[in-house]
């Protein structure tokens, strides 16, 4: 095969992979705690697209508004970013986990646990 034949060979098939490459992973089943002074006073739970935005609101005294953001960097990492607005606080943190391992942080009074885990694609 010559180098012609040869890098003809190498662009058809980059060309036939692209689209595998190119396809987003996900969906992700994401689960959340929020608290507040180590009270949990929300858990919800959705399933999201990779990298594309998804958020909740719910309304009354314990009320909040979380958006999120999954985004899978490699096969065990995945990037969540969180945006939490509450009667009890904000918090907008950016966290890398592992499929299927909670993650858990506290931004003053502020807590945050997120699970997130592959949901059949």
């Amino acid at each position: 095969m010559n180098a012609r034949t040869a890098l003809a060979a190498a662009v058809l098939l980059a060309s036939a992979l692209a689209p595998f490459a190119a396809r987003a992973s996900g969906p992700y089943a994401v689960a959340v705690e929020l608290s507040h002074q180590g009270e949990v006073f929300a858990a919800p739970s959705v399933v999201v697209r990779d990298a594309e935005p998804a958020s909740m609101e719910v309304t009354g005294a314990t009320g909040y508004r979380l958006a999120l953001t999954v985004r899978e960097l490699a096969a065990d990492r995945i990037e969540v970013v969180a945006a939490v607005d509450s009667a009890h606080g904000s918090i907008s943190p950016t966290v890398v986990v592992k499929p299927g391992v909670p993650a858990s942080m506290k931004i003053g009074e502020m807590g945050l646990t997120v699970t997130v885990a592959p949901n059949g694609g």
